[in-house]
């Protein structure tokens, strides 16, 4: 295999020769260094000192080697994937890949050519040589642990229809060799879904922890793309407990989400009402999941007076929060089923549910969305079975200052986004309700232009 260093300095003119792809390889090297960059900026702070100025300077030969030939990049490359510690391992693995992916895309722009040129043969064993690097078992070397995935855009394609692109079966080790390719995964897992994910927190450092992790982030995306991730995970790390390998991946917690072993039994015997029941066992699941994802945040009015912005819901918050909903649960439960009072504590139990959330806001077909229909489906169902004698009204996507004037009151909250969402409700809080001359403003999130 030649190295990077070899085959870049004629494909960029270096020496002195003609090099027709030396602009376009430029622009995307240029991409690579503003994606290394940006993702090292952002985990400095978890990253050693010698790691981070490691970083720094890889990312510094990839910025001068279209000016600078013969600066050791191919050692210093293949030093950054072989290191599971690496910040920039995750982030290096996916750019070269996608550099690998747009060469061909360069070579076939202008059909085949006859003959076969020299600039032409040298893309091709770069395309080789970065290969080599990020799939080593493929090109016959000595197998590093690299994260799972596929070449380029077309490689996320794969994953998206099922996981099936970087789905070979790879040699398992030991515990310590199950844990960097879970991480690998984790890291993966957040760069390709970042719109629903958001920003990580800090990798878990056992295996049992980030296998948890991964379906846990699962339920914050849409279904088929979560069930597609679910695929992906299981024939990545496929294996029975009870065989004797090491490198099978530890049980899930039998918590009763999907992915996370078996169903869980409901307590409908200590609840009097059908609807308290019902809406038991949304709270009891959503409170389990937050025990395990550490990105919650709530915005309940008597928790977060004034608040502008959701706040996270740390260890301490969440007791007391359980502590509320449970309280307004129990006021629930008192009541004569169908009495005129259901639907007023039922919106005080909606809000209890709607007001506690993964930030970014959940996706419209995840698990957490599905807890939130349920919610409100049970609320529906009550102001339905009252005869038109109440009125409810969901927020969500109408345009912010015509809710205000209409139905809300007190400190409502905002979060950056996009133009087109700004000036939107992203997010009910409190259901807006009245019923025999009695009621109670919503509150909202709504969107502000991020700037």
């Amino acid at each position: 295999m030649r190295t990077l260093d070899e085959l870049l300095e004629p494909l960029l003119g270096l020496d002195g020769e003609a090099a027709p792809l030396a602009g376009p390889l430029r622009d995307r090297l240029r991409a690579v260094v503003t994606a290394l960059d940006a993702h090292l900026d952002r985990h400095a702070p978890q990253a050693s000192a010698d790691l981070y100025l490691r970083g720094q300077s890889l990312i510094d030969r990839f910025r001068t080697i279209h000016r600078v030939p013969g600066r050791g990049l191919h050692h210093a490359v293949t030093e950054e994937l072989a290191d599971p510690e690496s910040p920039l391992r995750v982030p290096l693995w996916t750019a070269l890949g996608d550099l690998a992916g747009h060469l061909v895309a360069l070579l076939h722009l202008d059909g085949p050519p006859e003959p076969p040129r020299e600039h032409h043969r040298l893309a091709l064993a770069l395309v080789g040589t970065l290969l080599g690097l990020t799939h080593p078992e493929a090109a016959g070397a000595s197998p590093r642990r690299i994260p799972g995935g596929a070449l380029g855009q077309a490689g996320r394609a794969g994953r998206e229809r099922g996981g099936q692109a970087d789905s070979a079966a790879r040699p398992r080790g030991g515990p310590a060799d199950l844990a960097v390719r879970l991480r690998d995964e984790y890291d993966r897992l957040y760069q390709d879904t970042a719109v629903y994910l958001g920003e990580p927190d800090p990798a878990p450092g056992t295996a049992e922890e980030l296998w948890i992790a991964l379906h846990v982030a699962c339920l914050r995306l849409p279904g088929a793309i979560a069930d597609s991730q679910r695929q992906h995970f299981a024939q990545t790390f496929a294996g029975a407990p009870e065989e004797d390998d090491d490198g099978v991946v530890p049980p899930l917690p039998a918590i009763g989400f999907p992915g996370l072993g078996g169903a869980r039994g409901q307590e409908d015997d200590r609840w009097r009402s059908p609807r308290a029941a019902q809406m038991y066992d949304i709270l009891a699941g959503m409170f389990t999941v937050t025990e395990l994802d550490a990105g919650i945040h709530h915005g309940l009015d008597e928790m977060a007076r004034d608040a502008q912005a959701p706040i996270r819901l740390d260890v301490a918050i969440s007791r007391q929060y359980q502590e509320r909903a449970w309280t307004r649960l129990r006021e629930l439960d008192e009541l004569q089923p169908g009495s005129d009072l259901e639907i007023r504590y039922l919106t005080w139990v909606d809000e209890v549910v709607s007001s506690f959330f993964p930030l970014p806001l959940p996706a419209p077909a995840s698990w957490w969305a599905l807890q939130y229909r349920r919610s409100r489906s049970l609320v529906l169902e009550a102001v339905k079975a009252a005869g038109g004698k109440a009125d409810v009204e969901i927020l969500d996507r109408q345009p912010y200052d015509r809710a205000l004037r209409r139905k809300l009151s007190g400190t409502q909250m905002v979060l950056p986004v996009e133009e087109v969402d700004a000036d939107r409700v992203l997010w009910t809080l409190r259901l807006p309700w009245q019923f025999n001359g009695a009621g109670e403003p919503g509150r909202v999130i709504h969107g502000v232009r991020r700037r």
